[in-house]
């Protein structure tokens, strides 16, 4: 289906009838989604810019619920990076050592005084149960031999995502804004926040290796993340100038601010693609084949 087939389905009564019933359970995900976002802003937020932090907090948050469902309705985790999972899982892990204790990284509204951190809580423990499922509940529908980024030879192949984490590590290390005024929790953030850029790759990486069309499930869970991203990027495209002016400290401080904005342009030149092939086959009821793939 092509643009103008689209128009024409949602002009035309009872093709407009099928085409809901057919995605009913799409736009109800959706719509539950976005009615959540509308009563957050409205009664647990001032409604201040940096709102935009626990936005995508919580769009990302959605994008691991929509795994969850999967999971569970298909009984089967296939198609889905564990590698990814584990990424994740240590990317809220890490920003949770900072946000729990330390106020420098919470937006400036109320949601950032509790709401926040539950959902950055919310999304360990669904990223956890999501890991168990994988490894424990449904481990004869995952396919690890699909799952193989970072394989090196003197690397275990179920560690090789560790050739994303000692990079985003040192980088952290060396590269930090200082607004918690406490340095383990400064790298902790920053180390979140370079992980997460490249913690898709491994889920990016199975998609390809699989050589077909993108389940539904995941591609509704990819592009979750990606639109989290664009509102991180919002935000952080205002506000980078405050890591950097005046908080941070060292020989690279000048630098933290605008590398912190790059990391958000780079996550989104990552996403970008697959987010634009998503959209597009959506509105065509086509296949989301990523190129190179062959249905």
């Amino acid at each position: 289906m092509g643009t103008r087939e689209f128009v024409e389905t949602m002009q035309n009564p009872v093709k407009r009838k099928e085409w809901v019933n057919k995605n009913r359970l799409n736009i109800i995900m959706y719509l539950t989604g976005f009615a959540t976002i509308l009563f957050v802003y409205h009664l647990l937020s001032d409604g201040d810019f940096s709102f935009l932090l626990t936005l995508g907090a919580l769009t990302r948050m959605f994008g691991f619920v929509v795994l969850l469902v999967k999971f569970r309705s298909e009984r089967s985790c296939a198609g889905v990076s564990l590698k990814t999972l584990e990424l994740y899982a240590l990317v809220f892990l890490a920003r949770l050592s900072s946000i729990l204790f330390y106020e420098g990284y919470l937006p400036y509204d109320k949601s950032g005084d509790w709401l926040y951190q539950a959902v950055e809580i919310a999304s360990l423990l669904i990223v956890g149960l999501l890991i168990f499922i994988t490894v424990v509940t449904y481990k004869n529908t995952y396919n690890a031999s699909e799952d193989g980024f970072g394989k090196i030879k003197n690397i275990p192949a179920q560690a090789g995502f560790i050739v994303l984490i000692i990079p985003c590590f040192i980088l952290a290390v060396l590269l930090h804004p200082s607004l918690n005024r406490n340095v383990f929790t400064d790298i902790a953030w920053t180390f979140a926040l370079y992980l997460e850029v490249v913690a898709i790759l491994p889920q990016f990486y199975m998609l390809q290796k699989a050589n077909r069309a993108v389940e539904p499930w995941v591609s509704h869970f990819v592009f979750s993340i990606g639109l989290s991203r664009l509102f991180l990027t919002v935000f952080w495209a205002s506000s980078y100038h405050e890591l950097t002016d005046k908080h941070s400290i060292g020989i690279t401080g000048g630098w933290v601010g605008l590398f912190v904005l790059f990391a958000q342009l780079l996550h989104i030149l990552v996403m970008g693609e697959f987010c634009f092939l998503y959209l597009k086959s959506a509105v065509q009821q086509n296949p989301l084949v990523l190129p190179g793939l062959q249905v």
